[in-house]
């Protein structure tokens, strides 16, 4: 049956609507009236209702009795054990006026930690901060039996009260064994239900308290993932933070040097640059046409600001875009009922943002390393003049219109970026590219040319190599001269204009044994031999096949002849 304070507080509120709707009701009278036409009219208005009264007093009752009723026969039966847990709120301090306090909580989700239910329920529950006493006993079995099949591996339909119940319970370590099964369980209950229409709340408190579940209980901070780590410009602005660290700590802070020690590379710098600036600079057409000059400008463009503020400010290039350190009181598991029955012992919880929560005596607090976490306009001009400038020098973009940038970013922006298209037009022009591939077919056509030179009479004086007769089958053997004593020639003697080292490394690859290269450049070592050795064999000796250098198998003769 409904309680008696619900019946109570219903009359009290149909006697207040009854006494709100009835009245007089307005009509002309005149300015001035005796004292009979002033009085007598609220004399009769009040024998009116007066009449009326006893039928508005049965109507109501009527109603009321139409309520118990339906709710009599919509009583369901009430097991011992939620009867037990029912009586356990009762005295119990309020949290508000329309549930219980979280310590009443836990302790009711402690007595029905391994309760079951096979209650068929198919309505509805919809409150804030629900817990267990704002459920109807059917609603209330209906909750137990949801709980029961999703502990068996099924993920039924379930009103979304229903859900945060259940949270409150992970959150408070009930039905868990320990910590990490109680952050899968979490884990579980969001990738479940958090993305079915409806549920977008769930997934968005979810995402708050698994982060302070980690923390609170001393997880490792990798189950959270990037999306745990803090916001994504939290995370930005951890990553500029660290190269503006790294380039401090150089002798040269304004050159951009991607082999510092706690530098990020080229890519995530430009990366974090366009995720902590309001500027989209990943919608830009160089963004996918010309990349890698794009992020190559935003870094040397980042290293200029960093010595600029280092010269020119007392706060760094970082802090005056994000603002400076920040501490403030933390609520863990807000917007939940959470309780713990013992206090939290003193720690210091650090994430990959930078991001720090501090327990001290019970008390929880966060540290930021700046306290504005949003996208900065100033950063984004700054890009957006790092594109703009960018785009003018290539030339065949879009141009973009000029913002209102300060003039010494400006310039810096200027400098910068024309300082990288200078190099790097240097590095081009003093580039070698040699295609061996080529040098053969080179040779052919001079050979062809210098034969199409020789006339009739160079090419009759040009002598015949003999021919070995078809029946010299056994050569007779000549008499052999006495040997003369010959001094032996020394290891790896020069031969050829071969340095000792290279021809040294030339008997290694034409025996096909394995050796070092001179100088550890394989390179370098094969152009001088094949240059040394063309003007007595007439082409290339050696040839790479892939990465692996090898003598061309037509001249090996030749070469160990050039050998001895």
């Amino acid at each position: 049956m409904m309680k008696a304070e619900e019946i109570v507080e219903l009359i009290l509120d149909a006697a207040r609507e009854s006494r709100v709707l009835t009245g007089g009701i307005y009509k002309d009278e005149p300015i001035i009236r005796t004292g009979k036409q002033a009085f007598g009219n609220r004399s009769s208005a009040r024998q009116q209702r007066r009449q009326q009264q006893p039928r508005q007093l049965w109507d109501l009752a009527e109603g009321l009795g139409q309520v118990v009723s339906r709710t009599v026969q919509n009583a369901v039966p009430v097991p011992e054990r939620i009867a037990q847990m029912r009586s356990m709120a009762r005295g119990a301090t309020r949290w508000s006026s329309s549930c219980a306090s979280p310590k009443t909580f836990y302790e009711q989700a402690r007595f029905m930690e391994d309760y079951t239910d096979d209650f068929s329920f198919a309505g509805s529950f919809e409150k804030y901060y629900p817990t267990y006493e704002d459920m109807s006993n059917a609603q209330l079995r209906g909750y137990f039996a949801w709980r029961t099949r999703w502990r068996a591996g099924l993920a039924p339909d379930a009103p979304l009260s229903f859900l945060f119940v259940h949270a409150y319970e992970l959150l408070c370590s009930v039905g868990v064994p320990t910590p990490e099964e109680g952050f899968a369980q979490l884990k579980r209950l969001r990738d479940a239900y958090a993305g079915r229409a409806g549920n977008e709340a769930l997934g968005s408190y979810l995402a708050i308290w698994m982060r302070d579940y980690v923390i609170y209980h001393g997880l490792d901070a990798s189950l959270l993932g990037l999306e745990g780590q803090g916001l994504p410009v939290e995370r930005a602005i951890a990553v500029i933070d660290a190269a503006e660290q790294a380039l401090l700590a150089s002798p040269a802070p304004g050159t951009w040097n991607a082999g510092l020690a706690g530098m990020p590379s080229e890519e995530d710098l430009t990366f974090a640059l366009t995720a902590a600036a309001r500027y989209r600079l990943e919608r830009s057409k160089l963004f996918s046409d010309a990349l890698d000059l794009l992020d190559e400008c935003c870094c040397t463009v980042f290293a200029r600001m960093v010595d600029h503020c280092r010269r020119r400010r007392k706060r760094g290039f970082t802090e005056g875009l994000f603002g400076g350190e920040e501490t403030l009181t933390y609520a863990m598991f807000r917007s939940a009922v959470f309780y713990d029955p013992a206090p939290h012992a003193d720690c210091t919880v650090t994430l990959g943002s930078g991001i720090s929560y501090t327990c001290r005596f019970g008390r929880w607090s966060r540290t930021t390393p700046h306290r504005k976490a949003e996208a900065s306009a100033e950063l984004g001009d700054i890009l957006h003049e790092t594109d703009r400038v960018l785009r003018l020098r290539l030339g065949g973009f879009p141009e973009l219109k000029e913002r209102e940038v300060p003039k010494y970013a400006k310039a810096i922006v200027a400098e910068a970026v024309d300082g990288v298209l200078a190099r790097r037009a240097a590095e081009e022009a003093a580039r070698i590219v040699i295609d061996r591939t080529a040098l053969r077919g080179i040779r052919a056509a001079a050979v062809r040319t210098r034969e199409a030179l020789l006339v009739d009479e160079e090419r009759e004086d040009a002598p015949e190599p003999e021919a070995v007769p078809a029946a010299a089958a056994v050569p007779v053997a000549a008499p052999t001269p006495a040997p003369q004593p010959q001094a032996a020639p020394a290891p790896d003697a020069p031969a050829a204009g071969l340095a000792a080292e290279d021809a040294a490394y030339l008997r290694a690859l034409l025996d096909g044994t394995p050796a070092e290269a001179p100088g550890g450049m394989a390179s370098l070592a094969v152009d001088r031999i094949n240059e040394a050795l063309f003007d007595l064999v007439g082409d290339t000796v050696i040839e790479f096949e892939g990465d692996t250098p090898r003598v061309i198998e037509d001249y090996a003769d030749d070469v160990r002849e050039v050998l001895g």
